[in-house]
């Protein structure tokens, strides 16, 4: 009896160990998911990426920021485990060309993709990008037709043509300006274009700041020149 007795205690026993393992088990399972949404919400994709949120942290500290400030969170919280993905994988390129192309930046602007030559338009549309990262009062802005664009600026009418390849763009926009904004003396701002990667980013900004961004983010900023302007 007493035999039997103690065969039911450590069979009791031995039931309340392997729910206890199981029990541990389930908390470890828990963790690592909650562990991978959390990486999954900073953009955490493994060896040799970099957290979404140090990317901002940097770029905010080299003077780029999304804009207005309060927005930040919601774009954050707003990007697609795709998105955080491409952030990761594509350090400081991925976030500028993403934030960029929704103008959701103060001083960066992006069209997106290089094929993006679709309406008639489309480089009166890129103009008001770079006008809106810039501040500068271009006016009366015009896309007359698919591969030219005219506008006024400080009381005077220019125009600007882009070579022709089918849907392709033309980045040498910002390089025109430069050379207006060189000519009236406009302060110590300038257009800056990286065109390493798959689409264009155009920053606007000091020669002290760009070589700042370049420094702290391995980005590729260069003045942008106007090799064709008319």
């Amino acid at each position: 009896m007493a035999a039997g007795f103690i065969g039911t205690i450590m069979s009791c026993l031995l039931i309340l160990l392997a729910v206890a393992v199981a029990l541990a088990v389930c908390v470890q399972i828990v963790k690592r998911r909650a562990v991978a949404a959390v990486e999954d919400m900073m953009g955490v994709e493994g060896s040799g990426c970099v957290p979404k949120l140090e990317q901002i942290r940097v770029l905010r500290e080299a003077g780029i920021s999304i804009t207005p400030a309060e927005m930040e969170q919601e774009f954050i919280l707003g990007l697609t485990p795709s998105e955080n993905e491409y952030l990761a994988s594509h350090p400081y390129y991925g976030f500028c060309i993403l934030a960029g192309s929704r103008k959701a930046l103060n001083c960066v602007y992006s069209t997106g993709d290089r094929e993006c030559i679709y309406q008639w338009d489309s480089y009166g549309k890129i103009l008001n990008g770079l006008k809106a990262i810039s501040g500068l009062p271009f006016e009366e802005i015009s896309g007359e037709e698919r591969y030219a664009v005219s506008f006024r600026f400080h009381d005077r009418v220019y125009q600007w043509k882009a070579r022709k390849n089918r849907d392709w763009m033309d980045t040498g926009m910002a390089g025109f300006l430069n050379r207006i904004l060189d000519r009236q003396g406009g302060g110590e701002q300038r257009f800056y274009l990286d065109n390493s990667h798959e689409a264009p980013l155009y920053l606007y900004a000091s020669a002290a700041m760009a070589d700042r961004v370049n420094r702290e983010t391995g980005l590729k900023f260069r003045m942008a020149k106007a090799v064709h302007s008319r």
